[in-house]
């Protein structure tokens, strides 16, 4: 019988090392131009831009189906770290994130997911 200490266990024996979890993958939906990664931007009625992020890959995937505009769009899987980039680089100027928005005309139901980016990031940084 081997006893657990809060570390990883190799050989019967926990190494003091505390396990941790992988980082939660959000889902966002791109493209590759000339001057790097596009990433797909919705533009809600009476508000700037929105950046659409979902948290599981399917969903962003019927999202790509229904709403993305010409080809050339796809899926990337992102860790926090990576997402937080991407609000801080290319998508700067977006005033809202949108966590699992569904396709299809935009009204106002949707404001449960509507967040700022700067709250977005604190939910990152507190899931990871």
């Amino acid at each position: 019988m081997a006893t657990r200490f809060g570390g990883k266990q190799r050989g019967g024996l926990a190494t003091g090392v505390p396990e941790r979890r992988p980082a939660p993958l959000h889902y966002v939906v791109v493209r590759h131009r000339d001057k790097g990664l596009e990433v797909l931007r919705i533009p809600p009625e009476g508000k700037d831009q929105v950046l659409p992020v979902f948290s599981a890959g399917w969903a962003a995937r019927g999202y790509l189906f229904a709403e993305a505009p010409g080809g050339g769009w796809y899926v990337r899987a992102c860790i926090p770290r990576e997402l937080i980039s991407l609000l801080v680089g290319p998508c700067a100027s977006i005033e809202w994130v949108a966590l699992d928005p569904r396709p299809g005309p935009r009204s106002g139901g949707e404001a449960a997911n509507l967040m700022p980016p700067e709250n977005f990031v604190d939910y990152l940084l507190t899931t990871s």
